[in-house]
């Protein structure tokens, strides 16, 4: 449902902390408007709250949100345990032109071009190496 007032923000803070847990785990949305969404994932994640992220989530782009945040510092395994969520989210998102940033997810790591990968197998033909780089070893040439 759009809200009527653009300038809102309605924040629904979600404290999930079973009974008799010593390590608590938060999930918090934050609607600003009708575009923008911040959700933040605080403190280890179990599957309720794994659960409970991934609604959150569905609730955004139900909403019609187009750019969505979420922020992932606080909670080290959040963004590999939401990512069945996230991608189709962002597919999603970029497709009624918005956007997702995931705040705090490790860097993707850098593969190599096609030119880095032609170059390596070029010297590896050509007997310049006695044996093919390791794939990781043509970055840092």
């Amino acid at each position: 449902m759009r809200s009527p007032h653009p300038t809102v923000t309605r924040s629904a803070p979600t404290h999930l902390t079973p009974a008799g847990a010593d390590a608590a785990a938060t999930v918090a949305v934050a609607f600003h408007g009708d575009d923008d969404v911040v959700v933040s994932v605080r403190g280890p994640l179990d599957a309720a709250a794994v659960r409970r992220a991934t609604r959150l989530l569905a609730v955004a782009d139900v909403e019609g949100a187009r750019h969505v945040i979420v922020d992932v510092v606080g909670s080290p395994d959040a963004h590999a345990a939401l990512r069945g969520a996230l991608d189709p989210l962002r597919t999603r998102l970029q497709a009624r032109g918005g956007w997702l940033l995931v705040e705090g997810a490790p860097a993707a790591p850098q593969e190599p071009s096609l030119l880095d990968v032609f170059a390596a197998y070029a010297q590896a033909t050509r007997g310049d190496e006695a044996r093919i780089p390791a794939p990781r070893a043509v970055l840092v040439g």
